[in-house]
């Protein structure tokens, strides 16, 4: 693979690493339960272990792998108890953002968000869902820049990580491509309506489909070593 130092970035590189192997857990290419050394990091991306052992060290803290001393360090599964915590942190903090940006819109918002959704609509026909994934995420950051209050969108960011590990399952098993874009449109002609309410109870509906989905797999549920539950 390229090493990640080719990148033009003035960002550190351990930050430009940390994103690269949040990605391959986020998208289940590096999947729960495999090993994660510091010498395989390093051959992946042609990196030393220094940047390689921070970012194993804030993959830890935010629960995404998990280090047993003299054993190894390990993706770590998708714990229940996470996901809804951060679902209930996103939630809360969209449903406020919506309801600030329904009534602060202008056209150019709505024709930004329409823009998005037709890049979101072509990417759900060729069954591309990276770049549906990527339209969702561009919804929901516009959505705040509306708001003018674009670090809530970053601050979400952070906490829903374990969200996505969700999310990202879901479309990749093409479960929710179609229903996610029908609650996009909906969220987005409210706020062209200039209507708070409906705007924050459609964001509320849809940010909900995260619950359902985790009731769909929650058959393959395993207890977890500290007696939590885990997909």
């Amino acid at each position: 693979m390229k090493s990640i130092r080719n990148r033009a970035s003035r960002r550190p590189l351990s930050d430009l690493l940390y994103d690269q192997v949040l990605e391959r857990i986020l998208s289940g290419e590096l999947a729960p339960g495999a090993s994660i050394s510091e010498a395989e990091v390093g051959a992946m991306f042609e990196v030393s272990r220094t940047p390689i052992r921070e970012v194993l060290i804030k993959l830890g803290e935010q629960g995404l792998v998990d280090v047993f001393p003299q054993v190894g360090t390990f993706i770590a599964p998708i714990r229940i108890e996470e996901v809804t915590q951060a679902a209930f942190i996103r939630e809360n903090l969209e449903c406020a953002l919506i309801r600030e940006a329904a009534n602060k819109i202008d056209q150019a918002g709505i024709d930004a968000l329409a823009a998005i959704l037709r890049e979101q609509e072509v990417a759900k026909e060729a069954g591309d869902m990276v770049r549906f994934y990527q339209a969702d995420e561009a919804m929901h950051a516009r959505i705040a820049e509306i708001a003018g209050k674009p670090r809530v969108w970053r601050v979400i960011q952070q906490s829903k990580i374990h969200v996505d590990r969700v999310r990202r399952l879901a479309l990749k098993q093409r479960l929710k491509a179609s229903l996610v874009l029908e609650q996009h449109q909906r969220i987005c002609a409210a706020l062209a309506a200039r209507d708070p309410d409906t705007a924050a109870a459609c964001m509320r509906e849809h940010l909900h489909g995260v619950y359902e989905f985790v009731r769909k797999v929650a058959v393959n549920e395993m207890p977890d070593a500290d007696g939590g539950k885990t997909l």
